[in-house]
Parts: C-alpha cells; sequence; structure tokens
C-alpha cells in the first residue's frame, strides 16, 4: 500500500526507483489512481500530474 504523495521530491524518488536497469524491463508505466470526489485527493493528483510533466512523463488520462 502506497499512501497519497504530492511533494515533488517524492514523487521524483519514487518514479527514479523505477528506471532503474533490469535485462528484461523495456518501458516504464506509472499508473496513478485518485478519487476526484475528495477534494484534498484531486489536489493532491493536480500536484503529481504537474511533477510527472516536470521529469518528462507524458500523461495520457482516462476513466473508468
Amino acid at each position: 500500500m502506497t499512501l497519497p504523495i504530492s511533494w515533488r521530491g517524492t514523487l521524483n524518488q519514487s518514479a527514479g526507483r523505477l528506471h532503474r536497469i533490469h535485462d528484461s524491463k523495456k518501458d516504464v508505466m506509472i499508473y496513478d489512481y485518485v478519487d476526484l470526489g475528495v477534494p484534498v485527493l484531486a489536489r493532491m493528483y493536480d500536484r503529481r500530474i504537474k511533477g510527472y510533466s516536470s521529469i518528462g512523463y507524458e500523461i495520457e488520462e482516462g476513466q473508468s
């Protein structure tokens, strides 16, 4: 279980761990789930989206 984060330093560290080199790894994808009905979680999500963009991720938003 991962707690919701919004601080850019924690986001960079977590994403950086995913980019560690491994022979069988080709692509890195981060799935970020959010309950937009909870205002504090929606604000944290907005900050994470900005953080992902700042470190070069391409954002694809979808609905389920």
